[in-house]
């Protein structure tokens, strides 16, 4: 749980909220991170909830499968492997393209639109867009952990 402040109606001091486990999962899926592509446009990408990835994988139920990808820096190393229904995914996080508000796909045609309106230029942004949000999904995994850590739970010797 987080504390959280929050301005006082009449003008006096600020109240202090605690907020629920709930809610700050939730809060996670408003984060959105920002990034710029090689023609200049700025894309805004956001974690999805669980249940638009799953609305993803319906609209996209054609798409099984991986493609395999060459370690392009260790040639010893086996191919890793992408799905195809990977850029998809990617092209559904996105919720604003220089500062324009994209909404969540309703079916597989708007899905369709946002992907094509990304191109390849948008993907790669949004590669590194979604790589500082998995780094500041795992640092705040990290904080909690080490104020968990500071609560001294007791231990036996």
């Amino acid at each position: 749980m987080v504390n959280e402040e929050m301005p006082a109606m009449n003008g006096g001091p600020p109240i202090t909220r605690v907020t629920t486990q709930s809610e700050e999962i939730l809060g996670r899926y408003r984060q959105v991170e920002r990034e710029a592509d090689s023609r200049g446009r700025i894309i805004g990408i956001r974690r999805l909830k669980p249940s638009e990835q799953s609305k993803v994988v319906g609209m996209t139920a054609d798409l099984g499968g991986y493609d395999l990808l060459p370690d392009l820096e260790d040639d010893t190393k086996p191919p890793g492997r992408m799905s195809h229904r990977m850029p998809l995914m990617m092209a559904a996080s996105v919720c604003e393209i220089d500062g324009n508000p994209i909404a969540f796909p309703r079916n597989r045609q708007e899905l369709d639109s946002i992907y094509d309106q990304l191109d390849s230029e948008g993907l790669m942004a949004i590669v590194a867009a979604a790589t500082r949000l998995g780094e500041s999904h795992i640092a705040e995994a990290a904080r909690r952990e080490a104020a968990k850590n500071l609560q001294g739970t007791p231990t036996s010797a």
